[in-house]
């Protein structure tokens, strides 16, 4: 037993320095980087460096897009919802710093009490019982728990962690709406542009048809390329119904992006429904691999931080069975309402309280090893989240490569297509070639835009998947 004469500002010292680990582990992502080798085979022709405005979208030259994504970073409703979410863990946050310092409170009383026979004279022995009595208390007390061992600086850095997972939430939910908005907006002008064309296509195949009804009527044709016409009408009628159906579904998906109901297109976002050419693609080389671009994946910083306060929460548990030590003082004054003011009213307690759960029928082990597992599987989870981070990285800039590519050829054929369909018109007026090969030639000129549309809406949204995968938006 320690003698009452050792001095106590030494041992609390001591006690508090023993066991005290860091309460905030660094992160693990450079280590974790080195082992699986973070680089990106697909970049390797590219040259890192910051990016000059983390509004990528603008590089598409799109000026009702720019509103639209304004619009929707002010008004959608899941970033409300992560909004509010940073803004309760950042409260939180704040209340686990503050559990550490004092707490004050002030109590006051008014009670009538009169003991019990049992209570005064239990053996019986005739004594009187006390009359009842009016009693008026009022108290303050000053408690101050100790941080012994850490555990008060762990819990604010697991709430710390947490905070940054919020944060790392929010920031994802701006990429994703950035992102799906730009893709809606690509499907819209893109099924713009396809139905149009669409509409010119029917018009040639009705052109086709007749002049081949006529070609069989005088006996010039085969009856089975008026039947080959009909069927490509028939498909074409049945492709515009679905683009017409598929316009209307990503104009809803644009409303509600923006916080707005499907009415609203025919209010605030009436301008949409009129016809507009595909955005501008972006040149190659305004897809950079911007430095440390891993560690500003919004989800690979959510599992890092997850990772870190699961580590803090094993902490907690190995230190939830040591000592408490506590500070604590009472004064108030305890008598009836006449004599509330006199010195026998004053009532005072002061001094330390050690608390120590010894024994707890192993209750301790079990929270030991369950905060150990936990770790175990955030750190799998944030290794698997870094590994699909780069397996996304270089399948969005081989697709980017790709999709750009097959613009390139899909530009080439269409130039081909026009120059095929501008001389068998010429051939045509010179009477050197029936009507109809004109006709086909310019059928095979509007498939030929069809198909350059259809790949420039997917090298569109391949470079949305090249930003979002690569964090190029995100400020260096």
């Amino acid at each position: 037993m320690l003698s009452m004469k050792t001095p106590l500002l030494p041992l609390l010292l001591a006690l508090s320095l023993v066991g005290c680990a860091s309460v905030a582990p660094p992160s693990q992502l450079p280590a974790l980087q080195a082992r699986h080798d973070s680089r990106l085979p697909a970049a390797a022709g590219q040259q890192p460096g910051p990016m000059a405005s983390t509004a990528w979208w603008q590089a598409l030259q799109d000026p009702q897009l720019n509103a639209l994504v304004e619009q929707a970073q002010a008004r959608n409703l899941d970033l409300k919802a992560a909004l509010a979410t940073v803004q309760q863990a950042r409260a939180l946050a704040g209340l686990a710093r503050r559990e550490g310092g004092p707490q004050a409170s002030l109590g006051a009383t008014a009670q009538v009490s009169r003991a019990s026979m049992p209570e005064v004279d239990p053996y019986r022995s005739g004594q009187p019982r006390p009359p009842e009595q009016r009693l008026i208390g009022l108290s303050q007390s000053l408690s101050w728990e100790l941080d012994l061992f850490g555990r008060v600086a762990t819990a604010q850095a697991v709430a710390e962690r947490e905070l940054d997972m919020a944060r790392a939430d929010l920031h994802a939910a701006h990429a994703l709406v950035q992102a799906e908005l730009v893709n809606r907006y690509v499907q819209l002008r893109a099924s713009q542009q396809l139905e149009a064309l669409s509409a010119q296509q029917l018009e040639l195949a009705e052109t086709r048809r007749q002049q081949l009804q006529a070609r069989v009527t005088a006996g010039l044709a085969d009856a089975r390329e008026l039947r080959a016409v009909e069927a490509e009408q028939a498909q074409r009628s049945a492709e515009r119904a679905g683009l017409q159906a598929q316009l209307q579904q990503t104009l809803a998906a644009i409303a509600l992006l923006c916080g707005h109901a499907p009415a609203a297109l025919d209010r605030e976002l009436a301008a949409l429904r009129q016809p507009q050419a595909l955005p501008a693609l972006p040149l190659q080389q305004s897809v950079q691999l911007s430095e440390g671009w891993l560690q500003q994946l919004p989800q690979v910083a959510r599992a890092d931080a997850a990772l870190r306060a699961s580590l803090g929460q094993q902490v907690l548990a190995e230190r939830a069975h040591l000592p408490r030590l506590s500070l604590a003082a009472t004064v108030g004054l305890n008598e009836s309402a006449s004599r509330l003011g006199q010195a026998g009213a004053l009532r005072y307690a002061a001094g330390p309280a050690l608390q120590w759960d010894w024994f707890d029928a192993g209750r301790r082990q079990a929270r030991e090893a369950a905060a150990r597992a936990g770790s175990e599987r955030v750190w799998a989870q944030f290794e698997q989240t870094v590994l699909q981070a780069l397996a996304e990285g270089e399948s969005s800039l081989r697709g980017w490569n790709a999709q750009a590519r097959g613009w390139e050829e899909a530009q080439a054929a269409e130039r081909a297509a026009a120059e095929a369909a501008r001389y068998a018109r010429e051939r045509q007026r010179a009477g050197l070639e029936p009507a109809i090969q004109a006709l086909t030639a310019e059928a095979q000129r509007l498939d030929a835009r069809q198909r350059s549309l259809s790949q420039q809406a997917q090298a569109l949204q391949a470079f949305v998947q090249v930003q979002l995968a690569l964090g190029a938006w995100q400020p260096a």
